[in-house]
């Protein structure tokens, strides 16, 4: 079915002059007469639905040009990515909204929680963030069951361990600021912080930790941005990342 270009606005709630100006840019082009007049068609619709589509998800008019000259296949293959973000994206608010409507319960003398299950939900919160942002690349280079005994461990975790890694969290963060302040190695600062950051990765990880495992990890801390962004506001430093990798491969060492 065909459309001129007013019913097809009506039609798609998109305005005259945004029909216009994907045109020009060559996101949506119609058919045009001699006249000068714009007919749409339903491959058009089709197009138009992705388009917006992909500019509800974020992405920018260029970007969309470069979707749109995909192959149908790999166009189906990202969109179906996106779903899948947006699904981890969705479980981690739900879990965060039940955290709270907890927590409010808690506070305001309704229902009473447990000291085990008031931070039972902080660790399944903790467990979907990191699903989310590394689960896939974690199954990849390190299998299912290696990665769902990890989560396992994590979910597992006594109150007293949990705080162990809470409190650890709280020293590298004051020992790094304090080793950034005056970089030296070996310094008491720089011994603090790695001495917590090793608690925290002996607590939350299963028992396969190893100075190895240890620098590894330190240099990914500089390698992934993700990691580098993470540092950095824990610490509030741009250098966190790069001095948290130095430290660790200053301590980390082979007896």
């Amino acid at each position: 079915m065909d459309y001129q270009i007013k019913t097809f606005a009506e039609l798609t709630g998109v305005s005259e002059r945004t029909l216009r100006y994907y045109h020009e840019h060559g996101l949506l082009v119609p058919a045009v007469a001699s006249n000068g007049y714009r007919t749409y068609s339903s491959q058009d619709a089709d197009r138009l639905q992705l388009i917006l589509m992909y500019r509800q998800l974020q992405f920018s008019l260029a970007e969309i040009q470069q979707l749109l000259v995909l192959p149908p296949a790999e166009r189906l293959e990202r969109l179906a990515n996106q779903r899948e973000q947006l699904v981890k994206q969705q479980a981690a608010l739900t879990a965060t909204l039940a955290q709270l409507d907890a927590t409010l319960q808690n506070q305001t003398g309704g229902i009473q929680m447990t000291d085990q299950t008031k931070f039972e939900q902080f660790k399944q919160q903790a467990v979907a963030e990191n699903e989310q942002r590394y689960g896939q690349e974690v199954t990849t280079n390190y299998g299912k069951q290696a990665k769902q005994e990890a989560d396992q461990h994590f979910l597992g975790l006594s109150e007293a361990q949990y705080a162990t890694m809470q409190a650890a969290e709280a020293r590298l963060k004051t020992a790094l600021q304090t080793y950034l302040d005056q970089p030296q190695l070996p310094s008491e600062a720089a011994q603090t912080a790695f001495e917590a950051h090793q608690t925290w990765l002996q607590t939350a990880t299963p028992p396969r930790y190893s100075l190895a495992m240890h620098r590894g990890l330190a240099a990914m801390y500089v390698a992934d941005e993700r990691f580098t962004a993470y540092y950095t506001k824990l610490i509030g430093d741009q250098r966190a990342a790069e001095a948290l990798k130095t430290i660790i491969e200053y301590y980390a060492i082979e007896a």
